[in-house]
């Protein structure tokens, strides 16, 4: 269990590593920065295989490809929109695909959704609304929202479905080959835009690069190894210090200016995750 505990918060602490460096890299497109992630997590996995630490058997392949592509796109997502929104506000919304994981798990798995999940979810939108909104009138419901807000909000409907999927995938498939088949079909996904869109990267931000798909790519085999020791709910729960992080490194170091309203969206909408990753260990 400590090990288990260790593992998870080192891999949490890797990830928002991971965001602050794709901050950092905010000169760069968001295409060549998810590509080096994948680049290096294939690296890594292909690596370990070829030393025996680690077994890729590829069962599934149709929901291997749909959780590959699904998640993919939710990763670039999460990656444009860190520039784009701010390192805390982007996490938060990014790490709210408990929310919408558990509403698909609901129509496609067909598992429970009790009262005390379904009032999460309800309040979780009202965070959502709270944060992704300036609260200045509009002439429409759409035009409150932001477009890189909504496209946020969707990134994490594509992370929850990538959750049910990977859920699935668990009966059939490793989580390495799991993790496997996304960074495989993310290099196919994005290895033409990458290469198409003109940037002038010097070695700095090839450092950079580097450094973002190794903190990514480890933090990912951390989180895989840890779950071996804890419960995917505790595994979960201690992944939600994250956007904590986050939002407090996006204040502190770069000075992003907060709202009460954004503030009180971001604290609902990390509560409720918690509720809802604490009901799903209970149904």
């Amino acid at each position: 269990m400590a090990k288990g505990a260790a593992l998870m918060l080192a891999s949490s602490i890797l990830f928002s590593m991971m965001a602050v460096l794709i901050k950092y890299a905010s000169g760069i497109d968001s295409y060549k920065i998810t590509l080096f992630r994948f680049i290096i997590g294939l690296a890594l996995l292909g690596t370990a295989a070829m030393f025996g630490k680690i077994k890729l058997i590829f069962t599934h392949g149709p929901f291997l490809f749909l959780r590959g592509l699904v998640g993919s796109i939710a990763v670039f997502i999460f990656y444009l929109s860190i520039p784009k929104l701010g390192l805390g506000k982007a996490t938060v919304i990014g790490y709210c695909f408990p929310i919408f994981a558990s509403i698909f798990s609901r129509i496609f798995l067909k598992e429970k959704i009790t009262i005390v999940k379904t009032a999460a979810i309800l309040t979780a939108f009202v965070g959502i609304y709270l944060l992704t909104t300036s609260g200045i009138a509009g002439p429409s419901l759409a035009a409150a929202f932001g477009k890189y807000e909504l496209l946020a909000v969707f990134g994490a409907v594509l992370g929850g479905i990538a959750v049910v999927l990977i859920k699935k995938l668990h009966d059939t498939d490793s989580s390495y080959a799991i993790f496997f088949a996304q960074c495989a079909i993310g290099l196919w996904l994005l290895i033409v835009p990458a290469t198409v869109v003109p940037s002038d990267i010097g070695y700095s931000a090839v450092v950079l690069l580097l450094s973002i798909g190794v903190t990514a790519a480890v933090g990912q085999l951390l989180m895989t190894q840890g779950y071996n020791y804890v419960s995917v709910t505790t595994g979960s729960l201690l992944g939600m210090l994250t956007p904590v992080l986050n939002y407090v490194i996006g204040v502190m170091i770069f000075h992003e200016l907060i709202s009460i309203r954004s503030v009180i969206g971001s604290v609902v909408i990390i509560a409720c995750c918690v509720v809802v990753l604490l009901a799903n260990d209970k149904s």
